[in-house]
């Protein structure tokens, strides 16, 4: 990359704390609770701790059922998790074993309660848990809080069975959706909970309420989250005993079995959104089926009169997002991996500045990406970052072209996969104690990461200055053979860097070498493309009319420091093959040329 300061042209993508939105409503410093508000969930401190309202539900169930053909029954709902009004209904789930697939809604009227009875088969549950049978109408119940009054085994199964079918879904989007980089992120298991609250709220928007009632206030949030996601954590360590996930302490990372399975077939996609919709339409068909809706009703009531103050808020937007439980590590820890970042902020939290800010943006060179070097000034310090956007390569330069075309050299095209290799490479190489930049911040969604800017000159320019006679042998041949060293020590590692031309090395205020734009680096793939490429590239900024004795001079300590830092001599013996030499002719003087074979031929000078 060309880091040559060019326009001043502002790319998209991320925010400033001064353009950014007002997003959802704080409610942790409202007050708007009811006084009957009580976040207690179960038989003990909530309203069913009756025993006769119990002993009601049992044997107005007994009046439809006989006990010994009910497989399981349950009460939810407002009523029955202790937040809704003592006038609401109580809704009661029997599954009966004769039933079938039949589903059936009555209503009575016990002593203690109005009730409304939904009678399901034992196939119609299961079948909805399985495949959205019946739009999940009944399976949804599982996912929020419940109170067993029969059948506490069956009821736990099928809460598990749920979850576990919903969790892989969400990891198979993932994976199809993040393929290349999917196996690098980690899984906040509270995402699986709100990505479904999220995906059923926008299916049918009264279902939003019943998960904004429970989750909406801190103080209930706290209780009721672990409860719902036990089921979630059970299902996640089953997906674990099946090698599509594996546990990295609080977190879950997809496996490179899940993304193989998520890649086939390729229809998957189409399917799941066919299947989403199908599950939409049954919600607002079923809907018809007389009181299957009157619980959302319900929920929807409770949040008003428990929430009046966002009584006009879509109930979503006082969940947490589910973005910000998926993650992606970097020089200053876990980042979101799907949200944007406001780089003032970033500046102040890695303590560069503090106070007032001001943030200037630059494109700066990058003819596969756009490239932004960003400068964010406080009142007291100043923070530099680059910010990449990783574009697919639609229309490739015509180096890229000639390389395809001669078979010398197979880039990474898609930018999705140049981002994780950037990403990966930077954290991996980072890790062993190279000069690499750090990474800050990674947004999948968007295709850009936020990375360290390193200060310093562009060995390139020291190279062209020092073909023209107008810089000092000395420097240029020691960073040369750094530069030899620090290759040989990548190759080591069994790494391939893929671009390790002169303008990828930036010289340090410190008289050092970094290593930038590594996104085409890779593991166990052709190192002496490594070697060729910096010859060659190096000797194109030799005057055609020149004897080449400075380029030699150079070549020579670069050859010498990959030596004798453990770089092989086979590498080096195959740096001037003809598929590569083809290749940079074209830009390549000839006396350059033959110099490179001269002192490659024999496995170094």
């Amino acid at each position: 990359m060309d880091r040559a300061t060019a326009s001043g042209a502002v790319g998209p993508g991320f925010e400033s704390r001064r353009a950014r939105h007002v997003g959802a409503p704080d409610i942790g410093s409202m007050g708007f609770m009811s006084p009957s508000y009580n976040p207690s969930v179960g038989l003990g401190g909530g309203p069913l701790g009756s025993g006769d309202l119990l002993r009601s539900v049992k044997s107005v169930c007994s009046s439809y059922v006989p006990e010994d053909e009910r497989r399981a029954v349950m009460v939810f709902g407002p009523r029955a998790l202790g937040y809704g009004s003592p006038d609401d209904e109580l809704y009661v789930l029997l599954v009966a074993d004769k039933l079938g697939t039949g589903v059936r809604v009555v209503r009575e009227r016990a002593p203690e309660a109005r009730l409304s009875l939904i009678i399901a088969g034992r196939g119609a549950l299961e079948g909805d848990v399985k495949d959205g049978l019946l739009g999940e109408l009944l399976a949804d119940k599982f996912l929020l809080p419940y109170v067993a009054v029969e059948g506490h085994s069956y009821l736990a199964d099928i809460e598990r069975r749920l979850k576990k079918r919903l969790a892989r879904e969400l990891l198979m989007d993932i994976a199809s959706s993040f393929p290349r980089i999917a196996t690098e992120m980690l899984i906040d298991p509270r995402y699986f909970l709100y990505e479904v609250a999220s995906r059923m709220g926008r299916l049918m928007p009264a279902a939003a309420y019943a998960f904004a009632n429970l989750l909406a206030h801190p103080r209930s949030r706290r209780k009721n989250e672990q409860r719902m996601l036990k089921g979630f954590l059970g299902a996640l360590r089953e997906l674990e005993g099946e090698g599509l996930v594996v546990r990295k302490g609080a977190f879950y990372k997809p496996t490179p079995l899940l993304v193989k399975k998520a890649s086939r077939p390729s229809i998957l996609g189409l399917l799941w959104r066919v299947r989403g919709a199908a599950r939409s339409i049954s919600r607002y068909a079923l809907r018809a089926l007389y009181g299957l809706g009157a619980p959302y009703m319900s929920e929807r009531r409770a949040f008003m009169e428990r929430f009046a103050h966002l009584a006009d808020v879509n109930p979503l937007s006082v969940l947490p997002k589910p973005e910000d439980f998926l993650f992606l590590r970097t020089d200053i820890g876990l980042r979101p991996a799907l949200k944007e970042v406001a780089l003032e902020e970033l500046a102040a939290s890695l303590e560069l500045t503090r106070g007032p800010d001001d943030v200037d943006m630059v494109e700066i060179g990058g003819t596969v990406n756009l490239v932004y070097l960003v400068t964010v000034r406080g009142a007291v310090g100043l923070a530099r970052f680059i910010v990449k956007y990783f574009k697919d390569w639609k229309n490739l330069t015509w180096l890229s072209l000639r390389l395809w075309a001669l078979g010398a050299k197979k880039f990474a095209v898609s930018g999705k996969e140049r981002l994780r290799r950037e990403y990966v490479m930077c954290r991996e190489l980072g890790s062993l104690g190279f000069p690499v930049p750090r990474i800050f911040h990674v947004n999948l969604r968007a295709g850009y990461l936020v990375e360290e800017f390193i200060e310093g000159v562009n060995f390139a320019d020291m190279l062209r200055r020092f073909f023209l006679g107008e810089e000092e042998a000395r420097p240029v041949v020691e960073l040369a053979e750094e530069a030899g060293r620090l290759l040989a020590g990548i190759h080591g590692a069994g790494i391939s860097v893929g671009d390790f031309k002169p303008e990828n090395l930036i010289a340090r205020e410190d008289g050092h070498l970094s290593l930038v734009d590594l996104e085409q680096a890779t593991r166990n793939k052709d190192k002496a493309w490594d070697v060729a490429e910096f010859l060659y590239y190096a000797g194109h900024y030799v005057p055609s009319i020149s004897t080449a004795e400075e380029f030699e001079l150079m070549a020579r300590a670069f050859l010498r420091g990959y030596l004798d830092a453990g770089g092989s001599p086979d590498v080096v013996r195959k740096a001037p093959s003809a598929r590569f030499v083809r290749v940079f002719s074209i830009f390549t003087p000839p006396q350059v040329i033959e110099i490179v074979n001269e002192l490659c031929e024999g496995g170094g000078p």
